[in-house]
């Protein structure tokens, strides 16, 4: 009895009144996307496995453009279906990346030195995420300008497309053993040994520094909470809010941007294209041309799977499948972009040549 009567160290309640709104908030976020619409949505997707698709950036259309319609009109429509599919995925992939750029900016994120270890940390928070790998950019650019590491975004926004276990199973249904194996087994590479490896390599020649906003540098400035714990709780939502939607309109004001040039970029590929003589034969000219296109093009999740499953049912070379299994949806011009402008040049560039190779050998030895 006497030792109940010890007291127990405390701290207020208004002490939490800052990660308590945030993980409030995580909470809404998450729920609201996983089971209103991305987990509802990938299943429907796994259920059209093998049927034919618009076009192998989307799996519905908004708008049609009829057979015979302008070049033109096929590729503003082309574009605006695009961007209906993409827009569920980008806005949470916003929120999420703000909430992380305003999390470690009170919280930085202590995550030891294993670069490793560190990628693959990033890859067990992204596979149940469910967001493609354009709309994990922003929830990558989130970890790097409030100052996390970038093995650990990377490895997020890797294992997100790919390692999601709707996904998985996916893959694993649509596929021969073969095929679904090599392609985990080279994201695995990927995750574990290149992306920590190509940064160690890299933060030997000169340290990469997360990119800093211009017009808002103070914005990535590590403030810490008040120790005294004398906030109440308003204006500790007030101070919240307005760091919370100043992160939004930060990557709000470049994703926009960047998503309709890629809406019209990519649609423009795609419609100028001649696909059915690009995939009729399997040459390592056509394969390299392919392969640079399945890359460079910016997809929602599970439409690599969807769309080489397609081809597969209509009777499309092996290579040609596995190609666009193992690249499209896994990296885009899109993380290119991002990697260029606020991580390192080196690590964009070298990333885009790897996976293109990838595809191009795929094609050839499948």
């Amino acid at each position: 009895m006497g030792a109940l009567s010890v007291p127990i160290p405390s701290r207020r309640l208004e002490c939490f009144y800052r990660p308590l709104i945030m993980a409030g908030w995580a909470a809404v976020l998450l729920s609201v996307f996983w089971f209103a619409s991305r987990y509802p949505q990938l299943m429907s997707k796994s259920h059209q496995l093998g049927q034919t698709m618009p076009s192998m950036t989307y799996s519905h259309e908004l708008v049609h453009a009829a057979a015979n319609a302008p070049l033109l009109e096929k590729t503003l429509f082309a574009a605006i279906n695009w961007l209906d599919a993409m827009k569920i995925g980008m806005a949470f992939g916003i929120l999420l990346g703000a909430l992380l750029h305003t999390m470690l900016k009170y919280y930085p994120l202590k995550i030891g030195k294993n670069l490793y270890l560190n990628s693959v940390k990033g890859a067990l928070v992204g596979a149940p995420m469910g967001v493609c790998a354009n709309c994990a950019v922003p929830a990558a650019c989130g970890v790097t300008r409030g100052h996390g590491r970038v093995e650990v975004a990377l490895g997020f926004l890797f294992s997100s497309p790919n390692f999601n276990p709707v996904v998985v199973m996916m893959t694993f249904t649509a596929f021969p053993l073969v095929m679904s194996v090599t392609k985990y087994a080279v994201m695995l590479l990927v995750i574990v040994l290149l992306v920590p490896g190509l940064i160690a390599w890299l933060e030997r020649r000169e340290p990469i520094k997360p990119f800093a906003s211009r017009d808002d540098t103070a914005s990535c400035d590590l403030t810490l909470p008040a120790e005294d714990c004398t906030e109440n709780f308003w204006s500790v939502l007030k101070g919240l809010s307005a760091d919370y939607g100043k992160h939004v309109w930060m990557l709000v004001k470049p994703t926009i941007t960047l998503m309709v040039v890629a809406s019209v970029l990519s649609a423009a590929i795609l419609t100028l294209l001649p696909w059915p003589t690009l995939l009729a034969q399997v040459t390592p000219a056509r394969a390299a041309l392919v392969s640079l296109v399945s890359v460079f093009m910016p997809v929602p999740i599970a439409l690599d799977v969807m769309f080489a499953a397609q081809l597969q049912a209509q009777g499309v070379a092996p290579g040609y499948v596995m190609l666009f299994a193992m690249t499209l949806g896994t990296y885009s011009i899109i993380p290119t972009i991002y990697l260029w402008r606020e991580v390192s040049k080196r690590l964009a560039a070298i990333l885009f040549v790897f996976f293109f190779a990838v595809g191009w050998i795929s094609a050839l030895l499948f």
